[in-house]
């Protein structure tokens, strides 16, 4: 008798999945789909965009020349779309997301064969190591990752606030907030690398071209980014990126970085501040914001703006020789 297990495909995702892919990840992540929201209309419209006759062209000669920015499988059983998993590609890492499976297939080794499927595909790309971020309440998830060589290597918080109800913060003498500009690239990078803990810009291989916007994502118009600067007698002094898609999805504020001597005296609450207005200004109503465990002054500006801790992720990485 032919197992559950055996009957799976592992296959590309195409444009007809998108109705049952997306109610397998709803149905999967649905504490996360609470705070951050979810616009159908956008998704549908981002998939007709990428999968059809036009994006599969450009996506097709992408690969062609090594571009190839995701790869986006689906686990198919009698027909129906039961899983899901992505993998996008940044340098020579590849971030691991959106690993579903249909509560009524779990248990039956689907997950398994999902990432599988990813981890082989992220290995014939040549690609250094692969990235994701579980729940830590997830034990069953998590045992799955350690069982294919994942193992932890950061906590993440995130707080949620209504823009609304975002406090006003607290002017900090000499300190002006402006947009990033382009020609500041390698000066903003510099305050990463003097900001950020090192080991996470290593797992994440995280260069100048992370400040940058991909061609894959201005052509597809993923979502709107902004980047601001704080300054202090015209030199830069800290860095934040928020990102927001549709008015039903809440903006992401996250990359907030500010040089070590200069942390914890409110150009966090400054530069925080600064994003939300601007993705205030597009419509979004709500945003969530990231910070590090190992960052308390971040987490006690997110608290002092009004922001709510609502969730933590486990980011896990697993290295291929």
């Amino acid at each position: 008798m032919v197992g559950i297990e055996d009957a799976v495909w592992i296959r590309d995702f195409r444009k007809p999945d998108l109705a049952s892919a997306l109610k397998v990840v709803q149905l999967s992540f649905v504490e996360e789909f609470e705070l951050k929201g979810l616009d159908p209309k956008y998704v549908e419209k981002l998939a007709s965009q990428m999968f059809g006759v036009l994006g599969c062209i450009l996506r097709g000669l992408l690969k062609i020349f090594g571009k190839d920015y995701f790869r986006l499988f689906v686990a198919e059983v009698g027909g129906e779309v039961v899983g899901t998993i992505m993998i996008t590609k940044q340098e020579k890492v590849a971030y691991i997301s959106t690993v579903a499976v249909h509560p009524n297939f779990r248990r039956r080794g689907i997950a398994r064969k999902l990432v599988k499927s990813a981890l082989e595909y992220v290995q014939n790309q040549k690609l250094r190591r692969a990235v994701l971020h579980v729940i830590p309440m997830n034990s069953l998830a998590k045992t799955l990752y350690m069982r294919f060589g994942f193992r932890d290597f950061e906590r993440l918080v995130l707080f949620a606030a209504d823009v609304e109800r975002v406090s006003s913060s607290e002017h900090v003498e000499g300190i002006d907030i402006a947009d990033f500009r382009k020609s500041q690239t390698d000066t903003v990078y510099e305050l990463l690398r003097c900001s950020e803990d090192p080991k996470r810009l290593d797992v994440l291989d995280y260069g100048k071209d992370n400040l940058k916007t991909t061609f894959f994502e201005r052509v597809f118009h993923l979502y709107s980014k902004v980047q601001m600067v704080a300054l202090r007698d015209s030199q830069i002094v800290g860095y934040i990126e928020a990102t927001y898609t549709a008015s039903e999805e809440a903006g992401q504020i996250s990359n907030v970085q500010i040089y070590p001597e200069l942390k914890g005296k409110g150009i966090e609450e400054m530069l925080i501040h600064a994003a939300v207005s601007k993705v205030k200004q597009a419509g979004i109503r709500k945003v969530i914001g990231t910070a590090s465990a190992r960052r308390p002054e971040l987490i006690a500006a997110m608290v002092k703006l009004g922001f709510e801790r609502c969730l933590e992720l486990d980011g896990m990485v697993v290295e291929f020789k």
